[in-house]
């Protein structure tokens, strides 16, 4: 691959990324920033700032903020964050406390380690 592709390529998913980071999160292509402008702002370190490579490419910063609203423009529906779902596994229900013991250790024997016993 070629530097120029390879550029493209990363490029692109950047943009993707962002955009979707956008929907998800209700921003919009003026939240985004590179490190360099976080560090004028007080907010982040000056380090690995994309600047430098984009420029190195015909791109900086405003053509990839415009290139992230354009692709939001599309028109796609914003990203709903996904919720969480939690599943319970009950290995037993036990009147003598021994046995739930001896059933809680069979149970942290074989890995799981966050088995507990709950008293009513």
């Amino acid at each position: 691959m070629t530097d120029t592709s390879y550029f493209n390529a990363v490029y692109k998913e950047a943009v993707e990324l962002c955009v979707h980071l956008c929907k998800l999160y209700k921003l919009t292509e003026k939240d985004i920033i590179g490190h360099y402008e976080g560090h004028q702002r007080g907010i982040a370190s000056n380090h690995a700032d994309p600047r430098h490579w984009f420029s190195r490419h015909g791109k900086s910063m405003n053509t990839f903020r415009a290139d992230v609203k354009k692709l939001l423009s599309e028109g796609a529906k914003p990203v709903e964050p996904e919720k969480k779902k939690y599943y319970r596994v009950q290995i037993g229900a036990y009147s003598v406390k021994a046995n739930a013991e001896a059933q809680l250790a069979t149970a942290k024997k074989a890995g799981f380690s966050d088995a507990f016993i709950k008293y009513d």
